[in-house]
């Protein structure tokens, strides 16, 4: 199995770093923190995150 590894470029990171990225990358996933504020709300973040996490780990 191949391991790839990607350096990402100054200007892709500070475009990752900016607020709009992140609001897009976060409506990607349906997490809007400020209509979610219930605790069953918290947890369905975090498990989203938790996936969020495993795919980018692939």
């Amino acid at each position: 199995m191949s391991y790839q590894v990607r350096a990402w470029t100054s200007e892709q990171l500070q475009k990752m770093n900016s607020a709009t990225f992140m609001v897009d990358f976060l409506d990607t996933f349906k997490i809007s923190p400020l209509i979610l504020q219930s605790d069953d709300a918290t947890e369905h973040t975090r498990a989203i995150l938790i996936r969020v996490e495993q795919q980018l780990n692939r």
